[in-house]
Formats: C-alpha cells, sequence, structure tokens
C-alpha cells in the first residue's frame, strides 16, 4: 500500500470544510481504522451507509496523524506499541505525548498570538486546552500541536499530507529538544489544575 498516493487521492474527493466531530457520527464511521487502503474505506463507506464525506475526513486525518506520528519516531521518539491507547502516541525521552495534526483555527483568523515568541505560543496551546471537544475526546494529555496554516482550507488540508514540509519544522523541533527540552505549562480545567509538556509547532508554507 501506498499510503502517501492514497492521501492524494482522498484529497480531491473530499470537501475543505470540515464539520465538529460528535460522538454518534464517529460511532458509525469507527471503521476507518480497519481500512488500510482508500479503496477499502470507501468500500466500508458504501456498506454502512454513512456520510461519505465525514469518513473521508476521518480516514484522511486518522493516516495524515499517523505518518505525522512517525515522522517525530525518524528524530529519536519511540511510538507506542499498544494501538488500543488512545492517549499517547509518542514517547520523548520516555515523556508521554499526544500528537495532535491540526489546521489553524478559524477562530483566531486575526492572529492575535504571536507564534514567535514563548508566550504567545503558551497562549495558543491554552486556547486549544480550553476549546477542545467537550465529548468523550476531552482529556488533559501532554500534548504536541502540529499546526498547518495555509491561505485557505484548501491549502491546509493539503499540507497535512505534505510530510517533506512537515518533516522540515518536525526535524527542527526535535534538535531544540535536544538542546532546551520541553515546555512545560499550567492549564486549569473546572477548576483543576494540570502541569502538562506540551509544545505548537507551527508549520507555514511560503
Amino acid at each position: 500500500m501506498n499510503i502517501e498516493s492514497d492521501l492524494k487521492r482522498c484529497l480531491n474527493m473530499i470537501s475543505s470544510g470540515w464539520k465538529i466531530q460528535d460522538n454518534r457520527n464517529d460511532s458509525s464511521t469507527n471503521f476507518i481504522y480497519n481500512a488500510k487502503t482508500l479503496d477499502e474505506c470507501l468500500n466500508l463507506i458504501s456498506r454502512n451507509n454513512v456520510n461519505r464525506d465525514y469518513a473521508l475526513h476521518r480516514w484522511y486525518n486518522y493516516y495524515t496523524s499517523v505518518q505525522c506520528e512517525y515522522l517525530f519516531c525518524d528524530y529519536g521518539a519511540v511510538h507506542e506499541k499498544d494501538i488500543r491507547n488512545h492517549d499517547v502516541d509518542i514517547y520523548i525521552n520516555n515523556i508521554p505525548f499526544d500528537v495532535k495534526l491540526t489546521v489553524y483555527p478559524k477562530a483566531l483568523s486575526e492572529k492575535p498570538f504571536n507564534l514567535k515568541q514563548r508566550t504567545g505560543k503558551n497562549h495558543m496551546i491554552q486556547w486549544f486546552y480550553a476549546h477542545q471537544s467537550q465529548g468523550k475526546r476531552k482529556q488533559m494529555l501532554n500534548r504536541l500541536y502540529v499546526v498547518c496554516d495555509g491561505n485557505n482550507p484548501e491549502e491546509n488540508l493539503r499540507m497535512k499530507s505534505n510530510f517533506e514540509l512537515l518533516r522540515k519544522y518536525i526535524c527542527s523541533f526535535m534538535n531544540y529538544t535536544k538542546e532546551y527540552g520541553f515546555n512545560q505549562i499550567n492549564i486549569t480545567d473546572n477548576q483543576v489544575k494540570y502541569t502538562l509538556y506540551s509544545d505548537i509547532i507551527y508549520i507555514r508554507q511560503f
């Protein structure tokens, strides 16, 4: 299977918009984790009579995320072996991390945070934790946000499967952590304070 070519094919089939995930649609499309190829996914969509765009978006997001996780492993991270562990994707220096490959939020289109500075990154990290799903996916974990910031929604989607571009920024991040360690941040949720390792890898294509 050439997953990269399948992801490129998938790009031509999905809309640039992506509705907010919900537990009901997630439950009905969980077969995407067993679809190793795009054709398998399309067959399962037809067989289960579910929202095609929703399922294809999930399949695309899942496999771009997996590929992104393994890019970290190329520079010293260790991938979690238990596929049932949904809390940890990789370990860096034995520290567990959840990796989130995402796009720059529409709600922050005015660019209120200066991502060239530590303070700006921390403010955006706090925003991400505060605005994560309130459903069953909400968790307070060590997290690395790989944020793709394209010029439009279509470019955002393409950037998620531009692994050459992602590799460049992830390599730089991993080299930085070897010298300076990880960013630690305090997050308060429902009056409970958490001290977490979290950072933003900001991907911009010029």
